[in-house]
C-alpha cells in the first residue's frame, strides 16, 4: 500500500475497497476516474474486469452482487460515462440489489461553484442531482477529509435494509490531491434507528393476530418473494412450510429459493403465471404475503380482486410499498422477512393449526393434476424447421447442472424462462424485474460469471435484446468464459407485434423483418467473438445437438429458431367483444381460456362476472 503521508485520495478510496473485501471491479477507463484506476491497480489486488459500456458495467456488478451476496462496484468516469450507467442503476434500484457506483467527474472547483450552468468544466455535469431520485443515495466528495466518511455511509446504505444502489462522484482533482489518514474525518457506524416501543408492540400484537387466523385457516396459502432470501430468513420460511405443511408460492424473483418439485411448491402467481397457481390462490381463505412487493404482472390489474376469499396479509421492510394496499381490505406489517418469520413461528408453536390442512394440500395438488403446465401453453405454431420456447426451456430442466447459474433477458428468456424453468438443487435464477430493460441478460450473466466461475453459466437471450449490449460479447471472448447464449429468434420484438396486431389492427412498424427492423446472422456473430456455435431448429437436435453443447468447455452461441407467430401463453389478456368493448378477465382466467364450467369446478364457487363477459355470456349474479 502507498505510504499515508503521500497518499493521495484515490488511494484512500483504494484502501476502502479492500477493507470491505472488495475483489472484482467493473470498470470503464476514462480521463475523470485515472487517477482512482492507478491507485487501485498500484495498490491492491483487486481484478479490474473492463467493460465496454457503462449500463453493461453497472448491470455485470449486478449480476455479481445476485450470486455472490456481497455489494457489487462499478467505476465510471465523467460526463457520457456516468449518463449511461444510469439505465444499469435504474435496474438495481427497481430490484434492490447492493451496487456502489464510483463517478468521476471534473475538477472540485467546477462541481462548488456551477452548480447553475448546464456543464461542469469540459465534460462534467451534475450527475449527484441526476442520479438522486434512482439511488438510495447519491453524494460528492468535495474534500480531501470527507472521502472516508462518505464512502462509509455509501456503503452502509447500499447493504443495509431494503437494499438497493448508491453513487458516489469524486471529481478529479481530489482523486490526486495528497491527503492523509489522520486528515480523515471519521464518522462512527451509523446509529440503529431508535425503535418506536409503541410501533413494535403493536407490530407484535399484529404479528400474533396474524398467526391466530393462520392457524385457524382452512385454505391458507404463503406467498414467498426476494426478500426471504437471505440465509436466516430462507430456513425460518422453510421451517415454517415443513413443519405446518402450508402450501406455497413463489414470485419470479424467488422461483429459485425452492425446488420445483417441493410437495407443498404451488407454482408462479402472475399474469404470465400458472393457471393452477393463480386457481389456487383465488380459492384460498387466507394469504401472507412475505417479501414481495405485489407488482402488477404478479397481481394483475385489480389489486382488490387478488385472493379474493381471502383474509389478506402482507410484511414488507419498506412502509412505502405498503401504503399501496388499503388497510380495510389489507392487514399489513412493516417489519424485515427474518424478524417476522421468526415471531410467526413462536406463535405456531404454541397453537393448533386447523385440521382441513392435508384436505386443502389435496385439493390443490388436485388442481395442479388437472392443469399441468406442459398443457397451458396454446396449440404449438406447427413447422419443421422450428420449436417452441417451452419445448427448450423444459429440456433444459433436464440438462442443466443442479448447480447452473441462469440470467434472462426478455421475450422468450424472460416469459418462458420464468414460466418454465424447473428449480433443483442450488441453481441460481435471475433477469432485471423492475425495470424488465432489454439488454440486461448479457451482462448480468457476465457478472455472475465473475461471482462463481466455476458454475455452468446459461444465458437465455434473444434477437432483439442481444443487440442492446451486443459490445460486452467480447469480454466473453477476453476472459475466455463458457457461457452458454441462448438467442432465441423468432425475427424480431414478438410481444410489440402483438400488441400492435391487437390494438392498431395489424399496422406493424419496427416489430419484425418486414416492418424495418433486423438482425445479423447469428453464426456470423459467433465466429467473430470466438464462440462454437448450434442452430436448435428441430426436437431431434435437443440431444443430438443441444446436450453437447451445454456441456463443452468453451463459449456457445446456441441458436434457437422459433416461430414468428408464437406467442407466450398462458397470459392475462384483455378480451375485445363484438362492439369493441374491452374487458379484463380476472388474474385465475388465463387465456387460452378453459371453459366456464371447468373455471367454475375448479375454483368451486361461481366465476367472476367478468370470465363471463369476456367469453361473451351471460352473466347471472348466484350466492357463493
Amino acid at each position: 500500500m502507498a505510504d499515508s503521508s503521500t497518499m493521495n485520495g484515490a488511494d484512500v478510496v483504494a484502501a476502502l475497497l479492500v477493507e470491505r473485501g472488495v475483489e472484482i471491479i467493473f470498470c470503464i477507463t476514462g480521463a475523470g476516474n485515472l487517477a482512482l484506476v492507478d491507485a487501485i491497480g498500484r495498490n491492491t489486488k483487486i481484478k479490474f474486469v473492463f467493460s465496454h459500456h457503462e449500463q453493461a458495467a453497472v448491470m455485470e456488478a449486478q449480476g455479481y452482487s445476485r450470486v455472490s451476496g456481497k455489494v457489487g462496484v462499478a467505476l465510471v468516469t465523467t460526463g457520457g460515462g456516468t449518463v449511461n450507467s444510469l439505465s444499469g442503476i435504474l435496474s438495481a434500484y427497481l430490484d434492490s440489489i447492493p451496487v456502489l457506483i464510483l463517478s468521476g467527474n471534473e475538477s472540485s472547483f467546477h462541481c462548488e461553484n456551477m452548480q447553475d450552468f448546464r456543464a461542469y468544466g469540459v465534460q462534467g455535469f451534475d450527475s449527484k442531482t441526476v442520479a438522486e431520485p434512482i439511488t438510495k443515495s447519491a453524494s460528492r466528495i468535495l474534500s480531501s477529509t470527507e472521502i472516508t466518511a462518505k464512502f462509509n455511509q455509501a456503503w452502509e446504505t447500499a447493504s443495509t435494509d431494503r437494499m438497493g444502489p448508491v453513487l458516489v462522484d469524486f471529481p478529479m482533482d481530489l482523486q490526486r490531491k495528497i491527503t492523509s489518514q489522520s486528515e480523515q474525518i471519521l464518522i462512527s457506524a451509523p446509529e440503529k434507528k431508535k425503535s418506536d416501543k409503541s410501533q413494535t408492540a403493536s407490530n407484535i400484537k399484529l404479528i400474533a393476530e396474524c398467526s391466530k387466523r393462520l392457524g385457524k385457516a382452512n385454505r391458507p396459502l404463503l406467498y414467498f418473494g426476494n426478500g426471504i432470501r437471505g440465509e436466516s430468513a430462507l430456513l425460518k420460511a422453510r421451517e415454517l412450510v415443513e413443519k405446518y405443511r402450508i402450501p406455497f408460492c413463489l414470485s419470479w424473483s424467488a422461483l429459485d429459493l425452492f425446488e420445483n418439485e417441493h410437495p407443498l411448491n404451488m407454482g408462479r402467481i402472475g399474469i404470465y403465471g400458472d393457471r393452477a397457481a393463480n386457481i389456487i390462490l383465488q380459492k384460498s381463505d387466507f394469504i401472507l404475503c412475505v417479501g414481495t412487493r405485489l407488482a402488477i404482472p404478479q397481481i394483475g390489474y385489480d389489486r382488490d380482486d387478488f385472493a379474493r376469499m381471502a383474509d389478506r396479509w402482507i410484511v414488507d421492510i419498506d412502509q412505502i410499498e405498503l401504503s399501496k394496499f388499503a388497510k380495510n381490505q389489507w392487514n399489513s406489517i412493516c417489519q424485515s422477512s427474518d424478524s417476522f418469520l421468526g415471531h410467526v413461528l413462536k406463535d405456531l408453536s404454541e397453537l393448533s393449526l386447523s385440521d382441513s390442512l392435508s384436505s386443502w394440500v389435496a385439493d390443490a395438488k388436485d388442481i395442479w393434476q388437472r392443469l399441468p403446465r406442459s398443457e397451458q401453453i396454446g396449440a404449438t405454431v406447427g413447422s419443421a424447421h422450428k420449436v417452441h420456447s417451452f419445448d427448450v426451456i423444459n429440456f433444459l430442466n433436464s440438462a442443466m447442472h443442479d448447480d447452473s447459474i441462469v440470467a434472462t433477458d426478455v421475450g422468450a428468456g424472460l416469459l418462458t424462462g420464468h414460466y418454465a424453468l424447473a428449480a433443483k438443487g442450488t441453481q441460481r435464477i435471475f433477469t432485471s424485474q423492475g425495470l424488465g430493460e432489454m439488454g440486461f441478460g448479457l451482462p448480468g450473466a457476465i457478472g455472475a460469471h465473475f461471482a462463481d466461475p466455476k458454475r455452468q453459466l446459461i444465458c437465455l437471450n434473444t434477437d432483439g435484446a442481444i443487440m442492446f449490449n451486443l459490445q460486452e460479447l467480447q469480454l466473453v471472448k477476453h476472459h475466455k468464459i463458457p457461457m452458454k447464449l441462448f438467442i432465441f429468434n423468432n425475427d424480431g420484438y414478438t410481444m410489440i407485434k402483438i400488441s400492435q396486431q391487437n390494438l392498431f389492427e395489424s399496422r406493424v412498424s419496427g416489430s419484425d423483418i418486414d416492418s424495418g427492423i433486423s438482425f445479423p446472422l447469428f453464426s456470423d456473430l459467433a465466429k467473430t467473438f470466438g464462440f462454437e456455435y448450434c442452430l436448435i431448429d428441430n426436437l431431434k437436435s435437443f440431444e443430438s445437438v443441444l446436450r453437447p453443447a451445454l456441456e463443452s468447455p468453451e463459449a456457445v452461441l446456441i441458436e434457437i429458431k422459433m416461430s414468428p407467430d408464437q406467442r407466450y401463453l398462458p397470459r392475462l389478456a384483455t378480451s375485445k367483444l363484438a362492439d369493441g368493448t374491452l374487458v379484463s378477465p380476472p388474474l385465475e382466467d388465463l387465456d387460452p381460456m378453459i371453459s366456464i364450467e371447468s373455471l367454475k369446478d375448479l375454483l368451486g364457487y361461481q366465476p367472476h362476472a367478468n370470465s363471463f363477459k369476456s367469453r361473451g355470456l351471460p352473466y347471472e349474479q348466484r350466492q357463493n
